[in-house]
């Protein structure tokens, strides 16, 4: 798969944070190593956010410093790190738009609305949790996307299928075929883009969002008018919200 790239403007502290990731689709190259380039590494100084030049050629300080959400590769990279420092609100990405992560997939469903369902999914605290699995009536919030992916495979190997997994909770025996594998339903990316063709599907079949929210969780009234009213309240916080600059937020 390709790599990636956005255009950059030197300096803008804004960019990768509430804006270009935000507003940019492209798919990850997950297996690809690092990138031959440099990491624009963020850090606070006196109450402000400043932005310095990092080569990412080091891999293991590359990639600590991109888990932690402490940089982006320059050229606009995006790969596993950085998906799953979005995913958790890590680092700067703790300051940008909850819709940040929904919004990169390329989904053809309203950001906002795949956000809210994902708040109502896997929601802690006033963000979502990508490393979550739902299985008989109880709800698991594993620390990593590894422990996940292990905790599916046990269930797997146990003959269990009926379980919703990641950011969306989506039900692995019931669309485990839109998968290309148990660990590709744990890439947030993929999983919200898998979310997002079921919604499409729910979509063209009633006419109406919130009919599709609503079968996205049943189809039955009684239980996806309570899930429906819940999705809607968050819809309504997220375009109710205000983006702080991220220096007030992280300095």
């Amino acid at each position: 798969m390709a790599v990636c790239n956005l255009p950059m403007r030197s300096g803008c502290l804004h960019f990768f944070v509430t804006a270009a990731i935000a507003t940019f689709a492209c798919p990850m190259d997950a297996d690809a190593g690092p990138s031959d380039g440099w990491l624009s590494v963020y850090s606070c100084a006196n109450g402000k956010l400043v932005q310095s030049r990092v080569d990412g050629n080091d891999s293991s300080n590359a990639s600590r410093l991109l888990r932690a959400g402490h940089a982006v590769w320059t050229n606009g990279r995006l790969d596993e790190n950085i998906i799953d420092a979005m995913a958790e609100g890590r680092g700067i990405w703790s300051a940008a738009p909850l819709t940040t992560l929904a919004r990169i997939t390329g989904a053809p469903i309203p950001a906002e609305i795949l956000t809210a369902i994902a708040l109502k999914e896997t929601g802690l605290n006033g963000r979502f949790w990508p490393w979550s699995i739902h299985w008989s009536g109880r709800s698991y919030r594993l620390p990593s996307r590894q422990q996940a992916v292990a905790a599916a495979k046990y269930l797997l190997a146990q003959g269990i299928t009926n379980f919703d997994v990641s950011v969306m909770q989506v039900n692995w025996r019931w669309h485990s075929g839109k998968f290309a594998s148990i660990q590709a339903a744990f890439d947030p990316v993929a999983n919200i883009q898998v979310a997002g063709q079921i919604l499409n599907e729910h979509f063209l079949a009633t006419g109406n969002w919130r009919s599709a929210i609503a079968r996205y969780h049943s189809r039955t009234p009684a239980l996806h008018q309570p899930y429906l009213a819940d999705v809607l309240g968050h819809l309504r916080r997220i375009q109710t919200s205000t983006v702080e600059p991220p220096e007030k937020h992280l300095c």
